[in-house]
């Protein structure tokens, strides 16, 4: 951890350094313990240390914008010597640099220690723990363990001051039994909340099965979406749906269909970067405090979600989404949810006469017509077919294609339970989602394992 006063005095520094019309910086940092485990043992073990400092100026109507990997004197010199230089030949910007003013934020509410600063042998312990439980089951294990922590802090020229502390643990496991195979995953703000064993209990019940995959005819099935599947396609929804920049693009779907009915009333989707359960982020990486945003509202286009450049572009204020400096796909959603229903996923699975439980999914490509939402993917571990309200077999790998407005038009049931879903590995963004039952999913084609 690299704290407040270290972070604020560094973005000041280089504010004050740039004497630009005006200026923004801003430092993504982070620490954090990896563990990958596969065939018996632990193969990697690497402690992460990761940071980037950024300023964005505005000179004479022009924008620039730099980034270093250092905190030194001379790299903080240098990065906002280039991000001027970088400003006096760029073009007019097509928009007004806005800034949050006089913002005030301080944020170290999901700041666990003790996952912060995670001790090794209590996670090799527990890595250890998992893996003889499934050699007790006959089943193999792989996957990887992290905890760790994140700094976000946003300094800029209209006196706003932002910072936010955070821990994150998370857990993937990938169980091997017989032909079968099983996933799960968790993610929280401590080690403690992780619940690894109920995570690796999921994985297993997805792949202990006697009975080798079926494969099955092509066609619609009904369909039920676990949530690591439904998670998949809320991300695809966000990237080209959600954001301003796909919306003025008219290339989202909700373009022109604002106040209208596009998905099932069942189906309420809204960004919410502080909802309880989640990785919370108070700000943007402009420093504006980001806001919940209602996008489906049962059923109904409600909203997208802003930056300050595509909201002086189309006169919306921000709604505190935009990207790291230099990011080119505009404002997006990183804190989605779905809202809860009732009942359990094992009502789910009582209520569905025959198809198919997907607990996860593969290989996703949302861009095939983003007006209509049509995506295609494959099925993965854990898939299983339903038969008289039971699973019944597991299922060959099989491929979908079809528009999630059609698929997510006739919604048979949510759960009231939803799961955090997120990969800090890749990303800081996270979903909060339920499982979801919906009539009917058209399936193409069939994949080799």
């Amino acid at each position: 951890m690299i704290g407040q006063t270290k972070l604020f005095a560094a973005l000041r520094g280089m504010v004050k350094l740039a004497k630009a019309d005006a200026a923004s910086a801003c430092v993504d940092a982070g620490q954090r313990l990896v563990f990958r485990f596969a065939q018996g043992g632990i193969h990697q073990d690497v402690l992460q240390e990761r940071l980037t400092a950024s300023i964005t100026v505005l000179q004479n109507k022009r924008i620039g914008i730099a980034s270093t990997d250092s905190l030194s004197a001379e790299s903080l010199t240098n990065c906002v010597k280039r991000a001027l230089l970088i400003a006096s030949h760029a073009p007019p910007a097509e928009a007004a640099l806005i800034l949050p003013r006089r913002v005030r934020i301080q944020f170290k509410e999901d700041y666990d220690p003790p996952t912060a600063h995670a001790n090794a042998v209590a996670c090799v312990e527990l890595i250890r723990k998992q893996m003889l439980r499934c050699k007790g089951a006959g089943a193999g294990l792989a996957g990887s363990l992290l905890a760790g922590s994140e700094e976000r802090a946003v300094v800029n020229s209209e006196g706003s001051a932002a910072y936010a502390l955070s821990s994150v643990a998370s857990v993937k496991c990938v169980t091997q039994y017989r032909s079968l195979s099983g996933f799960a995953s968790g993610a929280a703000t401590s080690l403690a909340a992780l619940g690894v064993d109920g995570v690796l209990e999921r994985a297993l019940r997805q792949c202990l099965h006697r009975r080798d995959p079926v494969r099955l005819p092509l066609g619609e099935y009904a369909v039920i979406l676990g949530p690591e599947a439904l998670a998949e396609i809320l991300e695809w929804l966000a990237l080209i749906a959600f954001g301003a920049k796909a919306f003025q693009e008219r290339s989202s779907f909700l373009a022109g269909r604002m106040g209208e009915r596009v998905m099932d009333p069942q189906l309420s989707i809204y960004d919410d970067a502080m909802e309880p359960g989640a990785l919370r982020t108070p700000m943007d990486w402009e420093g504006t405090p980001a806001q919940r945003v209602e996008l489906i509202d049962h059923g109904i286009a409600r909203g997208i979600v802003y930056d300050t450049t595509y909201g002086a572009r189309y006169d919306h204020p921000s709604t505190g989404h935009a990207l790291f400096p230099g990011d080119t796909e505009g404002p997006m959603p990183h804190h989605l949810a779905i809202a809860p229903g009732e009942g359990s996923q094992e009502d789910l699975i009582r209520g569905c006469e025959r198809g198919l439980f997907l607990p996860r999914l593969h290989y996703v490509n949302g861009l095939l017509n983003p007006r209509e939402a049509m995506m295609t993917g494959l099925t993965r571990e854990g898939a299983f077919l339903i038969e008289n309200g039971k699973l019944s077999q597991p299922i060959a790998r099989m491929r979908f294609t079809d528009s999630m407005l059609r698929a997510f038009s006739d919604v048979r049931g949510i759960t009231a339970e939803r799961r955090l879903i997120a990969d800090p590995h890749t990303g800081s963004g996270c979903a909060l989602v339920p499982s979801l039952h919906v009539a009917k999913l058209a399936f193409t084609g069939h994949s080799e394992p």
